[in-house]
């Protein structure tokens, strides 16, 4: 059985992603959400890129090297930084070439930033972020969302979204002014087994910007589209957003 490993979007609390981890174990599949320290840091000056690959590197390889797992990385918005580097050394062609079980089979990225190795998400952006990114708020090194709801979900169901701050968190502005560790989609193991699902009617991480950084891997990316913005993948449309998985898993298992 392979493991859907979540890895969440910035200021994202990991309760806000379980009805669509319910939505995949009745679908057939394990999952695991794999957390890290930039999220409502305990120490902000050291809660940068690379600490969070590291933290979910270390998860991986658990479930990886101890527990000999199959598992597609599952990644959202910033956590296509730091989840693509963490899928480095663990992909399941390396592992099969040293004869041993267990491995990333591939890497999905849905309205997730594929920045290159040693710039950083505000350098992509030009140096700086959008400004719907309030710096300094709550306090000094961490930021939050200026109206979550608009940016990140205008056209969903109230009824549905429910209170959707309290999903959020602040979160570590070093994590966006520090470079992205070596990423795996840059890897030759990962050739092939690459697929990023683009949200059309994104505010937050607009379409072209979207395709525009698919295009800057030069890699090869199976891609498909939701007509939705940021965070709808994971409220009102998780039957589809489960249903391009369950599209996509076949090609990296065959493989």
């Amino acid at each position: 059985m392979t493991t859907v490993v979540l890895i969440p979007g910035a200021w994202l609390k990991p309760e806000f992603y379980q009805p669509f981890l319910i939505a995949l174990n009745q679908a057939g599949y394990r999952t695991h959400l794999a957390g890290y320290p930039s999220l409502d840091p305990s120490n902000p000056a050291t809660a940068d890129c690379q600490a969070d690959s590291d933290a979910i590197h270390q998860e991986l390889r658990t479930l990886v090297e101890d527990e000999g797992q199959d598992l597609v990385l599952f990644m959202h918005s910033y956590a296509g930084m730091p989840g693509a580097s963490a899928a480095r050394g663990l992909s399941k062609v390396e592992r099969q070439q040293q004869g041993k079980a267990g491995g990333i089979l591939g890497l999905i990225f849905l309205a997730a930033f594929l920045v290159p190795e040693g710039v950083s998400c505000a350098g992509f952006q030009g140096g700086d972020l959008p400004p719907w990114i309030l710096l300094d708020n709550p306090s000094s090194q961490l930021n939050f969302v200026d109206d979550p709801v608009g940016n990140f979900a205008p056209e969903v169901d109230q009824t549905l979204l429910g209170d959707f701050n309290s999903h959020l968190k602040p979160h570590s502005t070093l994590a966006f002014f520090s470079p992205q560790p070596a990423p795996g989609w840059a890897d030759a193991n990962y050739a092939g087994r690459l697929a990023f699902i683009v949200t059309a009617a994104d505010k937050a991480v607009p379409k072209e910007a979207q395709y525009w950084m698919i295009a800057e891997t030069q890699q090869e990316f199976t891609v498909k589209e939701m007509q939705c913005s940021h965070c709808a993948p994971f409220v009102d449309r998780i039957p589809e957003t489960v249903g391009l998985i369950q599209e996509l898993l076949p090609a990296f298992q065959s493989k």
